[in-house]
């Protein structure tokens, strides 16, 4: 094992801190996101940057992009009889 000095900012220290015993792993997570990780697109949003490094860090898996045009689509419930669900409900909790 090696020990590397670094000189880092107070307060990314601070937050580092709760972490002290995870460092070598977030280190080695964060070097493998970069070597696999192109420069940054500025035409990128923040939620497909995180998507991208998690994806690439491999310990996360991330779905695939939904395709169609609509990703949900809502269908009619399905019409039953007798008393409504939250009325059972209500009565299997019993009086408070």
């Amino acid at each position: 094992m090696q020990t590397i000095q670094i000189e880092i900012p107070d307060d990314l220290a601070l937050k580092l801190l709760p972490y002290r015993d995870e460092l070598s792993s977030l280190l080695e997570a964060g070097l493998a996101v970069k070597q696999h990780t192109p420069l940054l697109d500025p035409n990128e949003t923040e939620a497909e940057r995180v998507r991208r490094v998690f994806a690439a860090s491999g310990r996360v898996r991330v779905p695939k992009h939904y395709p169609g045009k609509l990703p949900y689509v809502r269908h009619t419930p399905v019409p039953i009889t007798g008393q409504p669900v939250s009325e059972i409900v209500i009565e299997l909790r019993g009086e408070r």
